[in-house]
């Protein structure tokens, strides 16, 4: 029989940390070594709030196993409590029948990889089409777009198989509390990625290792008896009596269901159009738009560790900065941080330029960055949904334009940016986006709105890490795609279009979701919604 207690709040100064934790918590709890069966660590994160005057704090929470139950007296803020039985998780039933037409999921990012697991894990045998190439030959033409700024509008950052989301920095935080997290974060270990995502404050995979994950997501969703369909556009939708009855495919294939799962990324504007085309439901919401502002790893790991930022047990330093404008009535944040990683290339389409931020497993490169965002309002574009799709691509284009054409990127160090004039030479930051940059002001590529928030941020944020603002740090334009500029509204009880039966929108296209986790939770709820229909 074992006894099993939580320990929460055991902190241990980064510079003093153990190498043997099991020999160290058998000291501090003052366990008998053969009493200890087992320990796991539940959660850790990093305290560096009095970095100056104590230092950087690891903070764990460890569930350990006892032989018997023993008194366990421990110093404050550290506390421990016996832990009850765990309940068994209750299993759905099985169908009582499954759909004449296979369901079909529309999408392979991380809300249409986990509907489609979840429907093939319960015998529906989804068919998913993606319009993009899988990893290996995406991996080809993302290459070649970065390296040689030749683009195909198919298959690139944007599109293929693992969504967005592939060519990033895996981040794996969320707010949504559900108790799919964790069912998704072992999914994702099952398939390669670090145990260490199951436990860390703020996991993340990196996209080297993220791209082997979702190769074996997909492996175990055919194993199950679904299909994945690469190159398979969705061109339109069949709808008749206001319920939709299946999909064409590339302008030609007609596929038929009374199941859609729709889980398209946020760039896919020809989707919104053909919704908008077959009278589906659309709204417009608010977004961001913005720039990437790189610095020195060193640089953010020294002001937000002090004089432990070297340390190997605390990793490349993240932030989070959010500051509202009283001016505009705008808020400015950073988003998507990406700890020693490096600004990519992300345009979907022709003569267009969006950024975004990507970090490799490591974290090891010599830049970190960041998006710099600002709000924009719906009655900033005409609170339409087609003309939020407009207002992006008029940005992206000046964006192209302002780069000099190639695909090549706009940059201004911050210095001049805050001052309003045109950059001549970099300092001691390069900048890390490829196929390579021009110097451009911000000013021709953003709304004067964005522009006079972001200044003003930027000195805000001087205020939180040290060094924000320094003149050579450099920005990039422009970043668009922080999130869905429209909604496909659906009925909160059913899952599906609130006009259109059997549609059934979900994650960060529909408007829904906002990052890899999130996305993956509500692609499962839509295929929940399909499995109690049948059951």
């Amino acid at each position: 029989m074992e006894y099993r207690y939580l320990i929460e709040n055991l902190k241990i100064n980064a510079d003093k940390h153990p190498e043997d934790l099991r020999t160290f918590l058998l000291t501090k709890l003052k366990i008998p070594g053969d009493e200890l069966m087992e320990f796991s660590i539940r959660s850790k994160s990093i305290d560096a709030r009095k970095k100056d005057t104590e230092g950087v704090y690891l903070i764990y929470k460890i569930e350990i196993a006892l032989m018997k139950p023993v008194k366990i007296k421990v110093d404050k803020p550290m506390t421990i409590k016996k832990m009850e039985k765990q309940k068994e998780f209750f299993v759905d039933p099985d169908p009582a029948s499954f759909p004449s037409n296979r369901p079909i999921v529309i999408g392979f990012g991380p809300s249409g990889i986990f509907a489609a697991l979840k429907l093939a894990e319960r015998g529906f045998e989804p068919i998913v089409l993606e319009r993009g190439k899988p990893i290996e030959k995406r991996l080809k033409d993302v290459n070649e777009f970065w390296k040689n700024g030749v683009l195909d509008e198919e298959s690139n950052v944007q599109f293929g198989e693992g969504g967005a989301g592939t060519f990033s920095d895996g981040k794996l935080t969320t707010r949504t509390n559900s108790k799919r997290n964790d069912e998704i974060l072992r999914l994702l270990v099952s398939e390669g990625a670090p145990e260490e995502i199951l436990y860390l404050n703020k996991p993340h995979i990196g996209t080297d290792r993220l791209r082997k994950v979702i190769i074996g997501l997909r492996k175990r969703i055919i194993a199950l008896g679904g299909e994945v369909r690469f190159e398979s556009k969705v061109t339109d939708l069949i709808i008749e009596d206001n319920k939709a009855a299946g999909v064409v495919v590339n302008g030609v294939e007609t596929l038929y269901s009374g199941d859609i799962i729709l889980a398209t990324g946020h760039s896919a504007v020809d989707v919104y159009e053909m919704l908008m085309r077959n009278k589906v439901k659309v709204s417009p919401k608010a977004f961001a738009i913005g720039l990437r502002i790189e610095h020195t790893s060193e640089m953010i790991n020294k002001s937000q560790y002090g004089k432990q930022h070297s340390n190997p047990l605390l990793g490349a330093a993240s932030y989070q900065l959010t500051y509202q404008d009283q001016e505009t009535g705008r808020g400015v944040y950073t988003f998507c941080m990406c700890p020693g990683g490096v600004v990519v290339a992300s345009s979907s389409d022709k003569e267009t330029i969006v950024v975004n931020g990507m970090s490799y497993y490591k974290r090891d490169g010599e830049n970190s960055n960041s998006a710099l965002i600002v709000t924009v309002k719906p009655e900033d574009y005409g609170c339409e949904p087609k003309n939020a799709l407009e207002y992006l691509k008029k940005y992206e284009k000046k964006a192209f334009f302002s780069g000099g054409g190639g695909y090549k990127a706009p940059v201004q160090l911050v210095g001049d940016f805050l001052q309003g004039k045109m950059s001549s030479q970099l300092g001691g930051i390069q900048p890390t986006y490829t196929p390579g940059t021009n110097f451009a002001e911000m000013d021709d590529c953003l709304p004067d709105y964005v522009c006079a928030s972001l200044r003003r941020g930027i000195l805000y944020f001087d205020k939180k890490i040290d060094g924000f603002a320094r003149a050579d740090a450099v920005l990039t334009g422009v970043e668009t795609r922080t999130s869905a500029p429209v909604r496909v509204d659906r009925n909160q009880n059913t899952g599906q279009s609130v006009n259109i039966e059997s549609i059934y929108p979900a994650g960060e296209g529909a408007g829904y979701a906002g990052g890899i986790i999130s996305a993956a939770v509500d692609g499962i709820r839509s295929a929940e919604k399909i499995i109690e229909k049948y059951s």
